[in-house]
């Protein structure tokens, strides 16, 4: 069990610093029951730090009230997140039910699955999306290439196999988003965060220390509220989203070669502003696949690093013709990409069109979680569409690419400037990012 600091038995402290974990195992946990205290040379995630997180997944992203079945999802390694979100849920009042899957168990299984195995459709999976109200899941991965050697097309199989809790789950999820929505099914909140590892850090060409501090400026836990700056977000994002609903087609122009027409007349916008992502920082729609154009026409190119399942994919260009993927070229990763894109009917169509709005996140990192959120930037998810968005585009594939908006870039929105050089226009003043 490796750490980055040293450990010794000494007085109870409420604030024990964390700069994050690499060992597969849980380290000892210091906090307010525990004597011993974890000492860093360089102070990053703190116990304060972890209650402002938790706070934030389970008062302000899933809004989890006395009563509510709310399942948490983690892996060992997040074990101080996952504490902390544990110890909310109940204060909440509500009855945190902890599924805790340690990395190694999903190697052994796409090395030692049979055919029926690989088919099998998991039915306490489905009961499990039938009953719970609220879903947190805490990512902790320690080894992102862990599953590399498997043939994609055995981790496709895989997931097919869990169609029906999938497509359950999103069903759920958008009528919690639209309670317009005439369905029978209870409405279902879900969030996802990213505890730091050095896997994650070694993604992102850092040190555990750096991406820790990043990780902190991301989810903005050094305001003093962080669920009040979240919901301030959420009501600049609105105008925002409001804005782009009284449009109905979208011109992205990039100096990288984006020329790409959307059309999302009919579609519906939403603010994603740290609830089903933490940290977050969105507006995102649809492309409406009725429209003549299919929903988009044109050339994209994506200049983000973008990874999938593990796999990186740098600078693709794809050629959108009838709302399909036509065309498709990168410098890294194309094999995959192709593949991905080949894998059932809906997975050259686009699900998903949004913007990012985190000024506080100005890089990639390989994680899309932090990376599609990058202030000053547009992605496009081929695959599954919200259906809460009125895209619904179904597919096992949902994949988010990005491309930068900085300067030289254009988007108008029927024809009218709407973001150049990546910054909005007629818009009321940004939040304020720490």
């Amino acid at each position: 069990m490796a750490w980055w600091g040293s450990c010794y038995a000494g007085e109870r402290e409420s604030n024990a610093e964390f700069v994050g974990i690499s060992a597969t195992s849980p380290p000892p946990r210091a906090r307010r029951d525990n004597p011993i205290v974890v000492i860093y040379h360089i102070r990053m995630l703190t116990q304060i730090h972890l209650e402002r997180w938790a706070e934030v997944l389970v008062r302000h992203a899933t809004d989890i009230q006395p009563g509510k079945v709310v399942r948490i999802n983690a892996q060992p390694t997040a074990e101080p997140l996952l504490e902390a979100v544990y110890r909310k849920v109940l204060e909440a009042g509500g009855h945190p039910v902890v599924n805790c899957r340690p990395e190694f168990l999903g190697e052994a299984f796409y090395e030692l699955a049979n055919g029926e195995q690989l088919d099998w459709a998991n039915p306490f999976a489905l009961h499990e999306t039938e009953i719970i109200d609220a879903t947190i899941n805490i990512s902790a991965i320690t080894n992102l290439k862990a599953l590399d050697k498997f043939d994609t097309a055995v981790t496709q199989r895989a997931a097919r196999a869990q169609k029906d809790s999938r497509e359950l789950f999103f069903q759920r999820a958008a009528v919690a988003d639209d309670p317009s929505i005439d369905s029978e099914l209870a409405p279902l909140l879900w969030s996802t965060t990213l505890f730091p590892t050095n896997a994650y850090a070694q993604d992102a060409g850092m040190s555990l220390s750096d991406y820790s501090a990043f990780v902190v400026r991301a989810c903005q836990l050094d305001q003093e509220d962080p669920v009040a700056f979240w919901q301030s977000l959420d009501r600049w994002q609105c105008e925002l989203a409001e804005k782009l609903m009284a449009g109905s087609e979208l011109h992205f122009q990039t100096p990288a070669g984006t020329d790409l027409r959307v059309t999302t007349a009919g579609m519906r916008w939403l603010s994603s502003p740290g609830r089903k992502n933490f940290p977050d920082g969105e507006v995102y729609s649809g492309p409406n696949l009725d429209a003549e154009n299919g929903g988009a026409e044109g050339v994209v190119f994506f200049d983000k690093r973008c990874v999938y399942q593990g796999h990186a994919v740098r600078n693709a260009r794809i050629v959108m013709e009838k709302g399909r993927a036509t065309e498709v070229s990168a410098e890294e990763g194309e094999d995959f990409l192709i593949s991905m894109l080949d894998q059932d009917e809906g997975a050259r169509r686009i699900g998903e069109v949004a913007f990012g709005t985190n000024r506080a996140i100005s890089q990639p990192t390989g994680q899309i979680l932090y990376d599609e959120k990058m202030g000053g930037s547009f992605h496009i998810a081929f695959g599954a569409g919200y259906p809460e968005t009125g895209n619904v585009n179904k597919s096992a594939l949902h994949w988010d690419l990005i491309a930068g908006l900085g300067e030289g870039s254009r988007v108008t929105l029927d024809g009218k400037p709407f973001c150049i050089d990546g910054k909005f226009v007629e818009m009321p003043p940004e939040v304020t990012w720490l």
